[in-house]
């Protein structure tokens, strides 16, 4: 009988099935231009795959080293330095948002109207760390343009602006309705940008000297 093709426990006869899907979904369909693959256990890489094209305009085709911009890199750091001081004690993961952000005790969930006209209803809990960290928090962003909630951020520039901080954004979100109770729904949102804030109380030091 033949032996199967395995690499550290995994099936490379399987994960070539990775190459197929992005090829079917979403390079012949357009929705990507290319896409380069690896798959690594135990600190062993055991499969990589390029396909489709690094530059459209020369016709290049992609390969492994192929480099890529990758936006958001803020976020996980944000998150790690949030970790650090969570290995130092300074708070717990459910620990309510309102603990270190007062005016937040009371956020209430977006039920009808537009702004500044909302409905709303009172959230089924509070909002804790741990929604902050996994996007599970009732938090949105401008730019994805699908909601009444996400139609006031942009008015008021909650995506980013020359003027905005922190401690602005924090102030301004405490206004303003969730999509949906903290846990109950996943929403890619400026949660981290909250937990940047939260990361200047809890070490005392602006954010971007704790980077440092």
């Amino acid at each position: 009988m033949p032996q199967p093709n395995v690499v550290a426990g995994l099936s490379l006869d399987r994960l070539e099935r990775i190459a197929s899907h992005l090829d079917d979904n979403y390079i012949k369909t357009g929705k990507l231009p290319g896409a380069v693959t690896l798959v690594a256990r135990h600190g062993q890489v055991v499969w990589t795959h390029a396909q489709g094209l690094m530059d459209v305009e020369r016709n290049k085709p992609a390969q492994n080293d192929t480099i890529f911009r990758i936006y958001s890199m803020t976020k996980p750091v944000t998150s790690i330095a949030m970790m650090q001081l969570y290995e130092q004690g300074r708070f717990l993961l459910d620990d309510p948002v309102h603990k270190y952000i007062p005016a937040w005790r009371n956020l209430s969930v977006y039920k009808a109207g537009s702004w500044p006209d909302f409905e709303t209803q009172p959230a089924t809990r509070a909002m804790t760390v741990r929604d902050l960290l996994t996007h599970m928090s009732g938090l949105t962003y401008g730019f994805l343009e699908r909601t009444e909630v996400d139609a006031a951020y942009r008015q008021l520039k909650l995506d980013g602006s020359g003027t905005l901080t922190l401690d602005k954004l924090v102030d301004r979100l405490a206004d303003l309705p969730l999509e949906y109770s903290p846990g109950t729904a996943w929403n890619y949102s400026v949660s981290t940008d909250v937990l940047g804030y939260l990361v200047q109380k809890l070490s005392d030091k602006p954010l971007d000297n704790y980077f440092q």
